[in-house]
């Protein structure tokens, strides 16, 4: 899907018209699938925790910048793929932290220089749930060429700004919290 709106945009660039976007939102769960409702008024539609978490996950791709943004039990059932983790998030309806992640390719077609970047990210990652601030300033130029791009980079920023000037909390757990869906 994400590759079919390249296309489109790639059409709408040389014809002059402004480009659409897509937000992907991936959660692997069970769900209730089918026909439901009465006799006067039925849908076919899906229900359930595990879909209100992939709708919310949707509602992020902006947040962080990027097309796709999947669960920690979608990067579990896929590891033929290499993934960025994006963060540890609290969504409108759930009081646990989950993670989610980006996929960057299939294993095996992700280039060198994406994998080494992606290994500082992660270390840069860990050093900021760890609240090690001055790791993080050094670290901080080896994540410049991060996957994800500019806006992840931006919402991190912003976020240790934020942090750093409060007193090290030993029950921080890194995550975010959204309280919109």
């Amino acid at each position: 899907m994400v590759q079919a709106v390249h296309a489109v945009n790639t059409e709408h660039q040389a014809q002059g018209l402004p480009a659409i976007g897509v937000g992907v939102g991936l959660n692997t769960g069970p769900m209730c699938v089918g026909d439901m409702g009465s006799d006067v008024r039925r849908s076919y539609t899906v229900i359930g925790d595990a879909v209100n978490l992939g709708s919310r996950l949707e509602g992020l791709c902006k947040a962080y910048g990027v097309e796709i943004v999947a669960s920690e039990s979608t990067h579990a059932q896929a590891p033929g793929f290499v993934w960025l983790e994006l963060d540890r998030v609290c969504v409108k309806g759930k009081e646990q932290a989950v993670a989610i992640y980006h996929p960057l390719g299939a294993v095996g077609q992700v280039d060198g220089e994406r994998l080494q970047a992606l290994e500082h990210w992660h270390r840069w990652l860990a050093a900021f749930r760890a609240q090690q601030w001055p790791v993080c300033d050094e670290l901080w130029p080896s994540v410049q060429s991060n996957p994800a791009g500019a806006k992840l980079l931006d919402f991190y920023a912003q976020r240790l700004q934020e942090r750093r000037v409060l007193p090290y909390d030993p029950d921080w757990d890194g995550a975010t919290h959204f309280d919109t869906k």
